[in-house]
């Protein structure tokens, strides 16, 4: 059963002791950022500030900051592991549920427009990072966007620093969803704004369809009905004809001009460096509508370290990841596909049943030409299919010792690239150097010279015996 709202799905996770609320005041401009920082690195439960420098409105994150909340948000049970995640995730949006239109909804509550709509009446203005160059929306804050040629409707998540009371940056680039909707709407429509919605704190459905990566049509809106596998209610905006999930805690109202921009940043981002100062549109607020006692959902960027996840990660890059296993299922021979969290989304780990000789090359070759990843991957390693491509010293131990660099190393040159790439200097982003690794027993050299790998000496068989009768051995582990 889907949760109805944000709030149901927090209840769960308190009732498990799986969400805490800090009670005492936290100042916004550093502690909610060592706390949350600290909780990461521990793998810590989702948290509740309730008095962030006596602003009246709470502040939530890492609510899906580990793969027991990620279980849990998707309705499964908490002891799931990634790979069943993985294998249910895409079972259920082959089978989409379309949204279901209502007239209104708990988002509708308090409805501000023009002078009353000023930002600082509902977020906290936290500063996540300490070289931040403000306070930033998200970045979990979901921007709704609806394609001007197909009216099919994108939902993202793009980070906005807040510059006054009604108008923020907006990081929209133009190889997503998003960016290709402005960059639409601007030769449709040259000289007028675009509409656009951004909605905090949704049913985590949402949120999750939000951080992955579909192809249109349909929309996120739709995917997350198969998600919840029941039909998400949306609401129209007051002022503009989007659609938002209508038990939202706050929505936002507004429109950004394709050719305005002004700088941004920097900003802590994802890759856990600290990004400079950019040229982003801007987003100018025209009204607000908010539940009674509103909450403010973000998080905070970075690369995860010590035993933790990252929320951020946790949403984006695993939605990478099960995309990408779907695509590529349907190639003969593949078992499983890894995006570790900790390579910021950069890196990607394949397992098949080896059917034919090339075949890692191709299924390398096969994601770096993808229309949605290939700008994103960088490195692909393709292991056999008895290496646990979750378990990185496993895949290293692969690379090791079955690699040959003359002729297990692709290197394709010059290629699409992420923009946050730190391996690149500034005047050379979006472009890069894409590698394939062929970690796979050299099966077919070997059969040329007339004979057989040797073989490994896991004995999973055997183990696996043991295990069955652990208990039979007197040793706790």
């Amino acid at each position: 059963m889907a949760y109805k709202d944000l709030r149901e799905f927090m209840a769960l996770l308190e009732k498990r002791r799986l969400l805490v609320r800090v009670k005492s005041e936290v100042d916004p401009s550093w502690e909610i950022n060592g706390v949350t920082r600290r909780l990461q690195e521990v793998g810590g439960p989702a948290v509740l500030f309730e008095n962030v420098g006596g602003h009246q409105v709470p502040v939530l994150s890492e609510l899906v900051g580990t793969p027991e909340r990620l279980a849990l948000a998707l309705g499964m049970d908490s002891s799931t592991t990634e790979k069943q995640i993985t294998e249910e995730w895409v079972r259920r949006i082959e089978h989409p549920v379309p949204p279901r239109l209502v007239s209104t909804g708990p988002c509708k509550e308090n409805i501000l427009k023009g002078i009353k709509a000023d930002l600082n009446a509902v977020f906290p203005p936290v500063i996540w990072h300490k070289g931040d160059g403000g306070p930033f929306i998200g970045v979990l804050g979901l921007q709704v966007t609806r394609d001007p040629e197909t009216g099919v409707q994108n939902t993202g998540i793009y980070r906005q620093m807040v510059r006054s009371k009604n108008e923020t940056g907006l990081y929209m680039p133009a190889y997503q969803h998003g960016g290709q909707h402005l960059q639409k709407w601007a030769r449709l429509y040259p000289g007028k704004p675009m509409p656009l919605a951004v909605v905090l704190g949704p049913e985590p459905c949402y949120l999750l369809a939000a951080g992955a990566k579909f192809h249109h049509p349909p929309g996120e809106d739709v995917y997350t009905g198969a998600l919840r596998q029941e039909p998400l209610e949306l609401v129209r905006c007051e002022t503009c004809d989007i659609e938002v999930p209508a038990t939202a805690e706050i929505i936002l109202e507004g429109e950004v001009y394709p050719e305005e921009f002004k700088t941004d940043g920097p900003f802590g981002e994802y890759t856990g460096f600290l990004g400079g100062e950019q040229e982003f549109n801007v987003f100018h607020l025209k009204a607000i509508t908010h539940r009674n006692n509103p909450i403010f959902q973000g998080t905070r960027e970075g690369a995860p370290r010590g035993k933790g996840w990252v929320e951020s990660g946790l949403l984006w890059i695993k939605g990478e990841e099960y995309q990408l296993y779907k695509e590529l299922k349907k190639i003969n021979g593949v078992i499983d596909v890894c995006v570790p969290l900790w390579c910021s989304g950069f890196h990607a780990v394949v397992s098949i049943r080896k059917l034919r000789a090339g075949q890692p090359f191709q299924i390398i070759q096969r994601i770096f030409g993808d229309e949605e990843f290939g700008s994103l991957i960088k490195h692909v390693i393709v292991v056999d299919e008895n290496i646990d491509v979750r378990n990185p010293k496993e895949v290293e131990w692969a690379v090791a010792n079955l690699v040959q660099g003359d002729r297990d190393i692709l290197v394709v040159p010059r290629c699409p690239g992420e923009g946050l790439d730190t391996s690149q200097p500034y005047s050379k982003r979006f472009w890069t150097s894409k590698v394939g690794i062929d970690a796979t027993v050299p099966t077919y050299e070997y059969q040329a010279e007339g004979r057989t790998p040797p073989p490994t000496c896991l004995d999973p068989d055997i183990v696996a015996r043991v295990i069955a009768q652990w208990d039979k051995y007197g040793i706790n582990i």
